[in-house]
């Protein structure tokens, strides 16, 4: 069920919105939206509504254990199995036979003739994003940048929140747990001109914009070869703004579908066309998974402390794994050692470039 269907906008929205704000509690509003993301899942596959609510118990009972124990080894057993097990999940569901195809591969090209079976596994929507929010969750809650909740159901709404399940944005629990805590206090009217507006556009971006382009470029790319040169670069630069305008658009919906529950969630994309080189762009572009890179990936790897050769290898580890998260194949790995390999270079070049004179 996308945001722009009509089971959607015509039924499932205004009998999920209204029946919260006649809610008062807290609990029951919490409640409410933990029962309205797992029916908004289940539209999908309502098989992994449990695998859902597997990873959200067993990071919740290991939140409780970090607030309840100090003892040093206590606590790192509860980030280390919560999260082993969760990015076990993923890469299950994932990358198995990502792994199975890539060794088939080699193999062959080794001369071997041996080949391992593929798995028939079905990947569980939104399951990239919904484990980031409980691996965010646990990494910070060991770390002392937020305190974790006792409430199950407040921590329940958080991982399977609608507006952010299937696509993000990817939201720390920090980022809105104000919001959370102060829900049953939320007015239905503060945010809703604001919410309403980011849904309408969002839509607009979607629908219209990201739509049309695919109808157009669509046929064309599926017969390249005949395609001129001017139009193999006319339908590059139009697949990059329909890939915008698409993500662009649903994340921008989110972001309304959040205001209107009284939720403020961060915006995913800032004009990345308008960036002035490769770092401001990636500053721009899928704000929310770019940032967990940085925050949870390439500061621990070291970040840009050490020698410039480490900083370009952390950068570029960061960039691969990043690739991979996009999709499971080697074209996304190789795009994110590209993207890698462009920063390491604009990282290079900059000071260089700043220090010419205008």
């Amino acid at each position: 069920m996308l945001f722009n269907s009509l089971p959607f906008l015509y039924l499932f929205l205004p009998i999920t919105y209204f029946v919260f704000w006649r809610l008062t509690s807290k609990t029951r509003r919490y409640v409410w939206l933990a029962i309205t993301g797992y029916v908004f899942y289940s539209f999908w596959n309502y098989k992994f509504c449990a695998l859902m609510l597997f990873s959200t118990l067993v990071s919740y009972l290991a939140g409780l254990g970090l607030l309840r124990w100090e003892d040093p080894a206590r606590r790192r057993l509860c980030l280390v199995i919560p999260v082993t097990l969760d990015l076990a999940l993923l890469g299950f569901f994932k990358y198995t036979n990502f792994v199975l195809t890539s060794v088939n591969g080699l193999s062959s090209w080794l001369g071997g003739q041996t080949q391992l079976a593929t798995l028939d596994i079905v990947l569980p929507v939104g399951i990239s994003f919904y484990t980031f929010h409980t691996v965010t969750y646990i990494v910070d809650s060991y770390h002392g940048r937020i305190t974790p909740t006792k409430s199950f159901f407040q921590f329940a709404s958080y991982v399977s929140l609608f507006p952010q399940l299937v696509a993000g944005p990817i939201v720390r629990f920090r980022q809105i747990s104000d919001d959370l805590e102060k829900i049953d206090r939320a007015e239905e009217t503060r945010d809703l001109d604001k919410g309403w507006s980011f849904f309408v556009m969002g839509m607009i971006k979607k629908v219209l914009i990201a739509d049309t382009i695919g109808g157009i470029i669509t046929p064309a790319l599926a017969s390249y070869s005949e395609l001129s040169t001017l139009g193999a670069w006319l339908c590059m630069l139009g697949f990059a703004y329909q890939v915008y305008y698409d993500f662009g658009g649903y994340s921008d919906m989110a972001v309304g579908l959040g205001y209107m529950f009284g939720l403020r969630l961060p915006q995913n994309f800032n004009s990345p066309f308008q960036a002035l080189n490769i770092a401001d762009f990636w500053r721009r572009w899928h704000i929310s998974m770019s940032s967990f890179f940085k925050d949870y990936v390439y500061i621990p790897l070291g970040g840009s402390r050490g020698s410039r050769w480490m900083a370009s290898r952390n950068l570029t580890v960061t960039m691969l794994l990043a690739g991979l998260w996009h999709g499971a194949n080697w074209p996304c790995v190789l795009w994110g050692g590209f993207i890698g390999l462009l920063l390491v270079v604009h990282g290079l070049i900059a000071p260089w470039w700043e220090r010419m004179p205008s």
